[in-house]
């Protein structure tokens, strides 16, 4: 489904450090990586500085509504993009911050109701059980 080259992705993840593509490319991330603020390996602060330096085209922030954090939003002050895309099944926070989202990324562009995406086959079938049962002290 892409034409892209395997040369031309990247990860920077826990246990994947690699260098950026010298061409246009992808990488791929998560937002601790990005906004970690403690100390990093030698390989893990030379490939930030590259995400740093680089101006991006795209930043496809996947569970976007946890972007209005503190922590996460130190991810959109280092990457460097012309366009920011987010994506969420949950658009709601319990700390009402979610109102960020419009300034940080943009405005909703899209909304799909779960309903039709079961029934056009897209997700799957959710099936609600309640089950009782005994708990044990610790978790009173």
């Amino acid at each position: 489904w892409t034409n892209i080259r395997e040369n031309q992705i990247s990860r920077f993840t826990a246990v994947h450090k690699e260098d950026l593509p010298e061409e246009a490319g992808v990488t791929i991330s998560t937002y601790n990586m990005i906004s970690f603020s403690g100390r990093r390996s030698a390989m893990a602060e030379s490939i930030l500085s590259q995400i740093r330096r680089r101006e991006w085209g795209l930043c496809l922030l996947d569970e976007v509504h946890v972007v209005p954090a503190q922590m996460f939003r130190k991810v959109l002050a280092t990457t460097n993009s012309h366009c920011k895309l987010g994506l969420t099944a949950t658009l709601v926070r319990e700390d009402e911050l979610i109102g960020d989202l419009n300034f940080l990324i943009g405005p909703k562009l899209f909304e799909a109701n779960w309903l039709d995406l079961t029934n056009d086959g897209h997700i799957a079938r959710v099936q609600c059980i309640e089950v009782w049962c005994e708990m044990t002290k610790e978790f009173y």
